[in-house]
């Protein structure tokens, strides 16, 4: 199983607090059945910048102590990005991940407050870029447009990895594209 949202580097953002939390959701999401997950650290939200290369870099680095650890998960670099006016000139310096290798997902994270005015024009210039958004929290969202895909959140009974647990019903490996 593919987890597309998580919160596992360390120490980044409102997710893991410290390395040794990190191992420990690292080893539910093994016995969950997670074999592949996107660690996607939130980015341009107005508390936490996390650039590509040092996501890139950490998702290396945390690899590395899974491997060492023989933790049987592949995580792979992403980024929870906030719409900000500033989106598009972040993709285009290249500091936004999106979720595959193509380009071809990216998780948006809408404003918690309001859906700011220039929405509809970011997802839409998105779309003719050929990148899906991926609103992560539809459950907050009362405006999204057509050609947006969404994370869905099956029910789940707790334990150390609920806060941070996620899917998308469709499989990017379906897509034929893989991660």
């Amino acid at each position: 199983m593919i987890d597309v949202h998580s919160h596992l580097l360390p120490n980044i953002d409102d997710g893991s607090s410290s390395l040794e939390a990190s191992i420990q959701l690292a080893r539910v999401a093994v016995i969950e059945g997670i074999t592949h997950s996107l660690v996607t650290p939130h980015h341009m939200d107005g508390q936490f910048i996390n650039h590509a290369t040092d996501v890139i870099n950490l998702t290396a680095v945390f690899q590395t102590e899974l491997d060492r650890l023989a933790i049987p998960l592949t995580v792979f670099p992403a980024q929870e990005v906030r719409l900000t006016s500033e989106l598009l000139t972040a993709l285009d310096a290249g500091d936004i991940l999106t979720t595959d290798t193509q380009g071809r997902f990216l998780l948006v994270e809408l404003p918690a407050n309001d859906v700011p005015l220039y929405t509809s024009e970011i997802l839409f210039q998105l779309q003719q870029r050929g990148i899906t958004p991926v609103i992560v929290h539809p459950e907050t969202e009362s405006q999204v447009d057509a050609g947006t895909a969404f994370v869905i959140r099956p029910g789940f009974t707790g334990g150390l990895y609920a806060g941070y647990r996620e899917f998308i019903r469709w499989c990017l490996w379906e897509s034929g594209d893989g991660i």
